[in-house]
């Protein structure tokens, strides 16, 4: 922004730093310190920022009152209208703060918070469980809509969208040239980057920025509407650094990846950074550090952060050192129906890795048959083609992590019965009623319809029935569908009738249809 030329707005621009880094899925308590020390210096300049919003404030209007001029009194209007938006939505985000801290169990008699590391239920509140979506759509809502409106409102300011005076306050990473190349990051929108996997000082930390963020926007208005200086400086007396990494445990064959940055850092800092010895590229105050894992066991690295500070001739290095383990990958498959697979049908499995964790990306491969992926990571359908055996090769980010054999059974026979009008099994070892209607059901075997009850549809195609009177046949009709119709003979009491299923077919999940065989194609039965 031009604002940033007053040493004021320069230090509140310089101070923000890495906050929407995915934390590891193991915390040290070391880390959280890091986080507790970097919202505690946010929350301090927030003070001392808006503070010196209201001195300006006061200070255009004792000027105004002394000049007394209509555009003057103008900006103030317009300057206390901007106040009110900015004490809105700071105090909305405060009310947030406070609700993150009483859902992760409140405060300890020192007012520190009692759960520091809670991450589920951080998620819950501003991502969202279910179809349920968090806070923290709403709070993008209303950051673009803050934005929004400044450009619109102070467009005589010459602020504008071109030149990027007012930067997205809700930015998820879809934009961020650091996860690029990252498939698990890169489209992560606003919620899921800045609050996903992250411990409730984290995100208090997240949204104490958001806060000051938006003061630096209300002063850079104010001073284009004539407020006064607002230069007072922002001193910070201690620089700590830390490290995060998307997992402590890897598999041999991906790569260990982290994120080293600085708890207070300056835009002019001319800041290094290296791991193991080799420099990292740094961008934003913040270094990622990839390391290809192999072998297994546990394992070191360690890296370094350097920078200039105020009053010193030389460069001043920090230290980091992080253990993680490298462990062999091993892929577990699990069947949402039991084994094994049957031929032309739908199975759904379930694959995981856990020593991959959230980066575990998988590809599928078949033999005699077809995969087609699930809607959730690792879940996918085969579609044997053929019995014997097929096997499912899985790959993670074109890495082979392993594959199962399964036996192919085929679809067993369904079982044809008798039926009456309503569907009702019939006995065939009483005599039947002469009736208008009878109907012939086709019924899946039982363990099939358990094991893919989308599977398990039949339909009776055509039925040959034949009745005979004192020992001879005296008439053959056939039939379409599983209806008899029975007013076609003249049944008699005593006279014997014998049905031929003469075609079944099977209807699958995806509409395929397949001619069924049946266990026992044969009724009989006597008119009554």
């Amino acid at each position: 922004m031009a604002g940033g030329a007053t040493p004021r707005q320069r230090m509140i621009n310089m101070m923000y730093l890495v906050l929407t880094a995915l934390l590891a899925l193991q915390v040290s308590s070391t880390i959280i310190d890091k986080f507790i020390f970097l919202n505690r210096s946010l929350e301090q300049a927030l003070v001392a920022a808006r503070g010196a919003s209201s001195g300006a404030l006061d200070a255009l209007k004792k000027q105004v009152e002394k000049e007394g001029s209509d555009e003057g009194r103008a900006a103030v209007r317009r300057a206390e209208e901007l106040k009110k938006k900015t004490s809105e939505i700071i105090t909305y985000i405060d009310k947030i703060k406070q609700e993150l801290i009483k859902r992760s169990g409140g405060l300890d008699e020192s007012g520190k918070i009692l759960n520091p590391s809670e991450e589920e239920k951080v998620a819950i509140y501003l991502i969202g469980s279910g179809n349920q979506k968090g806070v923290g759509y709403d709070l993008k809502d209303r950051l673009d809509k803050f934005v929004e409106d400044l450009y619109k409102e102070y467009k005589d300011l010459k602020f504008d969208k071109k030149t990027n005076d007012f930067p997205s306050l809700a930015e998820g990473n879809e934009n961020n040239p650091l996860y690029k190349n990252d498939p698990i990051q890169r489209g992560k929108d606003f919620a899921n980057a800045n609050f996903g996997q992250t411990p409730v000082v984290a995100a208090q930390a997240v949204l104490t920025q958001k806060q000051n963020e938006i003061v630096r926007y209300e002063q850079e208005v104010l001073k284009r509407l004539g407020a006064g200086d607002l230069t007072a400086d922002l001193k910070f007396d201690e620089v700590k650094v830390a490290a995060t990494a998307e997992s402590n445990t890897v598999a041999a064959g991906t790569d260990y990846i982290a994120t080293m940055f600085l708890s207070a850092s300056s835009s002019k800092a001319d800041v290094k950074m290296a791991a193991n010895g080799s420099p990292i590229r740094v961008k934003d105050g913040e270094g990622e550090v990839r390391i290809p894992a192999s072998g297994k066991g546990e394992r070191t690295w360690t890296g370094t952060i350097s920078l200039k500070l105020p009053g010193r001739s030389k460069d001043t290095t920090f230290k980091i050192e992080k253990k993680y383990m490298v462990v062999e990958p091993v892929l577990i498959v699990t069947s949402q129906s039991k084994f094994p697979l049957y031929r032309n049908c739908a199975n759904p499995l379930e694959t995981s890795v856990p020593a991959l964790g959230a980066t575990y990306n998988p590809t599928f491969g078949v033999s005699n048959g077809r995969a087609v992926p699930g809607s959730r990571t690792g879940d996918v359908t085969i579609f044997p083609v053929s019995e014997g055996n097929c096997v499912l090769t899985v790959r993670s980010d074109g890495k082979n992590v392993g594959s199962v054999d399964f036996r192919v059974n085929p679809v067993p026979p369904p079982n044809v019965y008798l039926a009456s009008s309503n569907g009702s099994k019939l006995n065939t070892e009483n005599p039947i009623p002469n009736v208008n209607t009878l109907n012939v059901v086709a019924a899946p075997d039982e363990t099939f319809k358990n094991t893919l009850p989308k599977e398990a549809n039949y339909r009776v195609v055509s039925v040959e029935v034949s009745q005979f009177r004192n020992g001879r046949n005296v008439k053959t009709a056939k039939f379409n569908g599983g209806t008899i119709n029975m007013s076609q003979f003249d049944a008699r009491a005593g006279d014997g009738f014998q049905a031929k299923v003469t075609s079944v077919q099977r209807v699958n999940s995806v509409g395929n249809i397949e001619e069924a065989k049946v266990v026992n194609p044969y009724m009989s039965w006597f008119s009554r």
